[in-house]
């Protein structure tokens, strides 16, 4: 799969859950009383993929790539 890792902000590979840098311990952190979460699915994967490949430029690559938590587009 290639996603980031469990520290990133997108670290769930299952679900939409989105972490919260702490300026104070370096480290992104999940709210744990969040009471929803969205699971990921097949075609998810697919539009993703398909916005990071179709990008018009760099820049935008480079901020869905972080957006969504991909490693194997750089």
């Amino acid at each position: 799969m290639n996603i980031t890792g469990h520290n990133s902000y997108s670290g769930c590979r299952f679900c939409e859950i989105q972490g919260v840098y702490s300026q104070k311990h370096k480290h992104v952190y999940f709210h744990p009383n969040e009471k929803r979460y969205i699971k990921k699915n097949h075609s998810d994967w697919l539009l993703r993929i398909n916005e990071i490949e179709t990008a018009t430029t760099n820049k935008k690559k480079a901020e869905l790539i972080k957006q969504y938590g991909k490693s194997y587009f750089k």
